[in-house]
C-alpha cells in the first residue's frame, strides 16, 4: 500500500475517515471496559463468596487474560456455573490492543488503510473495529448471565414437591 509517509511525519489518516474509526475504536473500548470490568468484578464476588478477599490486591494487577484465566478457574468452584467462552475472551483483548495501540495510517489515494504501532500493521477495517464492539457486548451479555449462578443457591437443584414455594403444587 502506498502512503503519505514522504509528506507527513507519521502515520496518516483523512478527516472523514479519521472521524469513523474514532466512534469505532471509541464504542469498541467502552465495550470491552465494560467486558473487563465484568470480568473483574465476578472474580470478586467468587472470591468473596469463599472469604478471600486477601487476593483481590494482586486482581486488580493482573492483565486482562490472566483474569480471563483467574474467571475459569475459580468458577470451577461454583457448581453449575456456565462454561464461558473464555477463547473469544482472550481473542478480543488481542484486536483490542491492536487498535488501542496502534494508530491508522491511510493512503488517500486509494482509501486503503492499516493500524500501524509496536508490532507489525494490521489490516483493520472500521466494520472489523464495530464487529469487535458488538463482539465485546455480547461476551458480557454472556457473563452477566452467568451470575444467576453466584447470587443464588444451586438453580440446578430440585424444589421439595415440584413448587418453589415447596408447599406443593399450586391447587394441592
Amino acid at each position: 500500500m502506498g502512503n503519505l509517509t514522504g509528506l507527513f511525519p507519521g502515520p496518516f489518516a483523512g478527516p472523514e475517515m479519521r472521524k469513523k474509526y474514532a466512534v469505532a475504536v471509541g464504542n469498541f473500548l467502552v465495550a470491552f471496559n465494560a467486558l473487563e470490568n465484568a470480568v473483574r468484578r465476578t472474580i470478586e464476588i467468587i472470591l468473596q463468596q469463599h472469604q478471600r478477599e486477601d487476593l483481590l490486591p494482586s486482581l486488580h494487577k493482573d492483565y486482562f487474560v490472566k483474569q480471563v484465566t483467574t474467571l475459569q478457574l475459580l468458577s470451577l468452584s461454583i457448581p453449575g456455573f456456565p462454561d464461558l467462552p473464555y477463547d473469544r475472551m482472550t481473542a478480543i483483548n488481542g484486536r483490542r490492543n491492536t487498535v488501542a495501540h496502534g494508530h491508522f495510517d491511510q493512503d488517500l489515494f486509494s482509501e486503503a488503510y492499516k493500524v500501524v504501532g509496536r508490532g507489525k500493521p494490521a489490516e483493520v477495517t472500521v466494520e472489523e473495529i464495530e464487529r469487535d464492539a458488538d463482539e465485546a457486548i455480547d461476551l458480557l451479555h454472556e457473563i452477566e448471565s452467568a451470575w444467576a449462578y453466584l447470587w443464588f443457591d444451586d438453580l440446578d437443584a430440585e424444589e421439595p414437591a415440584g413448587h418453589p414455594s415447596g408447599q406443593g403444587a399450586p391447587g394441592a
